[in-house]
Formats: structure tokens, sequence, C-alpha cells
């Protein structure tokens, strides 16, 4: 309403015309919401919904403003999955900190070689979480040890999180000393190795039967006796 006013009121004072008066009582009885009124109910309907959403999102755990979320993993053929972990790792903490296998560790883990080098796994990772660092061994705990300070640790401001595919994680012992363990779910269906083997095995047979086949706990391509599918 505000801005019709003022394009009328320069329309009068250019062409030596008095109409704004006029017109905006026209533009006001056609025209009901330059009022404002519909605008205000829209509003206030839209702040009642806000609120009672709020009211449903779950409370942040005390602390979580100043507690920092450690997590290890390799994150190769990025995928949902990893994308689901990261995200949820928030809930713990405000500050996400990732270790990530450098490319020969992954193969010693693995003994197989990464699809996506430890640059663009990085890359992937990053938009997730605030702070990553790179782990150039098969046993994280020293790494994961030097990352984490001592006043954190007596300040009670740190925990560790990851998907729940492993339990016993490499570090476990030491981490559950000084902090707490969250397991969060895994995506079902989604795993690294199940894009692994649909996309990138060397027999077309394996892929085929990895794109229609059931999938274990850990979303790993399984036939029919239960056995994990190989490349």
């Amino acid at each position: 309403q505000t801005g019709f006013s003022k394009i009328l009121k320069k329309f009068d004072k250019r062409t030596g015309s008095n109409m704004r008066d006029k017109k905006m009582a026209e533009l006001t009885s056609t025209h009901e919401f330059l009022n404002g009124e519909r605008l205000h109910q829209l509003k206030e309907g839209i702040d009642r919904m806000l609120k009672e959403v709020s009211t449903l999102k779950p409370s942040l755990p005390d602390g979580w403003e100043s507690r920092k979320v450690y997590t290890i993993g390799c994150f190769d053929l990025f995928h949902r999955g990893h994308q689901n972990v990261l995200k949820s790792l928030r809930e713990f903490g405000y500050f996400i900190v990732a270790g990530i296998h450098d490319d020969e560790s992954y193969f010693q883990l693995k003994n197989k070689y990464t699809i996506d080098n430890l640059e663009t796994r990085m890359a992937n990772v990053k938009p997730f979480v605030d702070q990553i660092y790179v782990i150039p061994s098969t046993n994280p705990e020293l790494y994961l040890k030097c990352m984490v300070s001592e006043q954190d640790i007596e300040a009670g401001s740190c925990c560790y999180a990851r998907g729940d595919d492993m339990l016993n994680f490499p570090g476990r012992e030491w981490v559950e000393k000084v902090m707490p363990v969250h397991f969060v779910p895994r995506t079902e269906s989604c795993s690294s190795t199940l894009i692994r083997t649909i996309y990138h095995a060397d027999d077309p047979e394996i892929r085929k039967k990895a794109a229609f086949a059931n999938t274990r706990y850990d979303g790993k391509p399984i036939d029919g006796e239960g056995n994990v599918l190989k490349l």
C-alpha cells in the first residue's frame, strides 16, 4: 500500500494532478489485502505452525553448545548412508571433527584400493563437518589422542560417535575411558561395498547379482546362503 501511495504521489507532483487520494480509496476497496489485515492473519498462522513444530523438535542435550564430536571413517564412494551418519553427529555437539584414513591405510585395512582418492574423500566429507585430519595408519588411536585435548577430556566436553555397523572399532578401549561413545543407526541397504560391487566389479554377472541381491545388516550384498558377494 505504501508503495502505491508513493508512486501516485510522485505522479501528482510531476503532472500537477491530485489523484492519489481517489486512486488509493479505489485500490483499498477493490484490493482488501492492501490494508495488511490478510497478511497479518497469514503471518499469525505461520507463527503458530512454527511454534508447534518447535515443540515437536527433540531438545539438544545439556552442554551441546560446547561439545566436540569425534568420528573416524574411510568414506570411499561417498553415499547417502555417510551423509545420514555425519548429519546425525550434530545432535551430540556443535563441532564435528572427522578423521579419514589415507589411501595406503585404507588398502591395508581392506586389502583393496579406494575408488576415490584421499583428496576426493576429504572434499566429500568437509561440507558435513567442521574439521578434518588424516590418519596414515591402520590404528587411529594415536592420531585421535593427538586431536583430543586434555582440557576437553577433563571438562567432559567431547564425545565419540559413529555408525553402528562397527561396534568394536579400533581405539574403542581408549575412547571409552575418556569420553562417551554413541552409535547411530546405519542406513539400510546402502554401503560402499554394494556400490563398488555394482559399478566396479570386473565380472558383469557379479555386478548384475549385486544390483538385485539382498543385503546384510551392514549393507553389503549377499548371495542366497548369506555370503558376501566378492568382486
